[in-house]
């Protein structure tokens, strides 16, 4: 039973922080990022 409780408990803070990261838009920063590295491994940037 405590097990259980464990588990849901950080399932629902792991759900309340992805959602907080894409309300502040920190997607956008991680995307800019990893495009840059991929632009940099190619030669580009």
């Amino acid at each position: 039973m405590k097990r259980k409780i464990i588990s849901y408990t950080l399932l629902t803070l792991a759900v309340l922080l992805i959602i907080v990261g894409i309300v502040q838009n920190g997607y956008l920063d991680t995307m800019q990022r990893a495009t840059v590295i991929c632009l940099e491994c190619i030669g580009i940037g």
